[in-house]
């Protein structure tokens, strides 16, 4: 698997997983919307990109949220 560094320093895996260009449908498959092709989270393509949220990995700008009530778990 191939890696790579934010401007952070975070280590970063090259896949679907943190790609600008995934897309999760309403069944919760995973899929490329260049590609439109329904993927695996390890599968990575040319085009791959580092999502906003991986690119920001590490600035401690950020909080952590519960994912059903959006309340601050960390700061």
């Amino acid at each position: 698997m191939v890696k790579t560094r934010n401007i952070y320093g975070i280590v970063i895996k090259c896949c679907c997983a943190s790609c600008e260009h995934k897309a999760i449908d309403y069944e919760g498959v995973r899929t490329c919307k260049l590609m439109g092709l329904k993927v695996q989270s390890k599968f990575k393509c040319s085009k791959w990109q580092i999502s906003c949220g991986m690119s920001k990995a590490g600035s401690g700008q950020g909080v952590v949220r519960h994912i059903l009530t959006k309340e601050v778990v960390l700061e």
